[in-house]
């Protein structure tokens, strides 16, 4: 009887082993999401719609060549983000931790429009901005089945940003002595940014090989993302 209990015992170990093993066959993980929402909006923001408010709000009334279109001297700011296009990889180097690299692109643009007498707003300016992030990162598994599995993520690195340079918009008549004065006031430097996310939960579900899943976090690659994982 002793016999017995110890052969089931020792099967039932192999049997969790096997089954163990299979789930970690897969040692590397290329994935592709979508985000929405990340802190080079709330910059952006401030970067161009404070800049652009300021320097052509005082200004607007005396650069825009008087007879083409009364205007008023309050301006509005308009800003569009798009999604944050993800690319990641991930290798295993332990059971339930993987780490690897992602890159993301993010574009953002902005205008500022001023108010006409006779109604609505006409377009003086545009600007647009380009952000494209590169970070390390360590993802672990809370939990990792054949068809589930629910991990948190850290990431951290650099972001570097392509600025254009602000533009009057076509139709614009400007002040030649004076347009050039308030571009220069206008304009925002290329440069690098600190950049991380930090996911705090993770949800993955499909296929041993082929998964689709959802994260909600916060940082460049967004407040919450979506996408399909492949596992090999």
């Amino acid at each position: 009887m002793k016999k017995i209990q110890i052969m089931s015992l020792m099967a039932l170990m192999l049997l969790m082993s096997n089954s163990a093993m299979a789930q970690l066959d897969s040692k590397s993980e290329i994935s592709f999401s979508v985000g929405t929402y990340t802190p080079n909006e709330k910059g952006f923001a401030e970067a161009i719609g404070e800049g652009l408010g300021t320097a052509i709000g005082q200004m607007v009334a005396t650069i825009i060549t008087f007879g083409q279109v009364d205007l008023t001297s309050k301006t509005q700011k308009e800003e569009s983000y798009s999604p944050t296009f993800n690319l990641q990889y991930l290798y295993r180097v332990a059971p339930k931790v993987k780490v690897g690299a992602s890159l993301t692109y993010q574009h953002t643009s902005a205008k500022l429009m001023a108010e006409k007498q006779s109604g609505g707003y006409l377009d003086i300016a545009k600007a647009t901005n380009d952000y494209f992030t590169v970070m390390p990162v360590a993802k672990f598994m809370w939990i990792e089945k054949d068809h589930i599995g629910l991990y948190s993520k850290a990431a951290a690195g650099i972001c570097i940003v392509s600025k254009s340079d602000p533009k009057f918009c076509n139709g614009v008549q400007v002040d030649p002595d004076r347009a050039d004065r308030v571009l220069n006031d206008l304009k925002t430097d290329k440069g690098t940014r600190f950049a991380y996310q930090v996911s705090a939960i993770g949800f993955e579900a499909g296929s041993k090989n082929l998964r689709g899943f959802v994260e909600l976090g916060y940082g460049f690659q967004g407040l919450a993302q979506a996408g399909l994982c492949v596992k090999f």
